[in-house]
């Protein structure tokens, strides 16, 4: 239902709207406008197909969206199921996430933006609570913020960041990195550390050599019957080393 294209397409709608909004308004564009202008765009979309229904229809655009007890909310969520009657209706199968998360803001703070960074990131993960399949940061202001180089990813991921470049008349959106799976890192770490052991102990393993010179001055090399032995049985009196 939300695809890669429609959220980049989206995002580009959304920000060229914010800016034409900026111009005419300057300071007085707020947070609440932007979202105005992100659910039109959400609406418009004919990929997403997120609009408000009656009754119990969904997908639905749902605003403020409390994702976990304590008063945790998001600004946007696109749900394709209903959470009501649920046990528990913060979470989710992990197999059945709903479909999108964004954040939202209007302001050049680096450390605000990547709070809002790292929050919809907790969203995506894997097999967690309030797991949702795909996410966004729009930023509706210009900020020199930018994601690290190694969080950005070359593929559509479904983890979306967008602003207004600093010049204030380009846009930039990139695809980022979404967490790993906590569980097949720690595999991948147990598996890494047993084969060093493994390679450790295979190296330990190897024959020790001779270090003794014989009379012509080269090294003897022979394999000594033992670890922790420095010579053979041929080297093993003095008398037969280079001194």
């Amino acid at each position: 239902m939300v695809s890669s294209t429609a959220m980049e397409e989206v995002a580009r709608a959304a920000l060229n709207a914010a800016k034409k909004e900026i111009e005419e308004l300057g300071e007085l564009f707020i947070e609440d406008q932007f979202r105005h202008i992100v659910v039109s765009e959400l609406n418009k979309n004919s990929t997403i197909n997120g609009n408000f229904k009656a009754g119990n229809s969904y997908p639905k655009i749902v605003l403020e969206f409390m994702w976990k007890k304590g008063g945790k909310k998001m600004d946007i969520a696109i749900l394709k199921s209903s959470t009501k009657g649920n046990k528990d209706r913060y979470s989710y199968k992990k197999d059945d996430p709903q479909s999108l998360a964004i954040e939202l803001k209007v302001s050049s703070s680096k450390k605000a933006i990547a709070k809002d960074v790292s929050r919809v990131r907790k969203f995506l993960s894997p097999g967690g609570k309030s797991t949702f399949k795909n996410g966004m940061v729009l930023v509706g202001s210009t900020t020199k913020y930018r994601p690290q180089p190694k969080n950005i990813s070359t593929t559509k991921t479904g983890f979306l960041f967008g602003c207004i470049d600093k010049n204030g008349t380009d846009l930039f959106i990139r695809w980022l990195k979404r967490p790993e799976d906590s569980k097949k890192t720690t595999k991948k770490k147990k598996t890494t550390k047993r084969n060093a052991s493994a390679n450790k102990k295979s190296t330990s393993n190897k024959p020790s050599r001779c270090k003794a010179k014989r009379k012509d001055g080269k090294r003897c090399q022979n394999p000594v019957a033992a670890n922790g032995r420095k010579y053979c049985s041929i080297h093993s009196k003095g008398k037969n080393r280079k001194k």
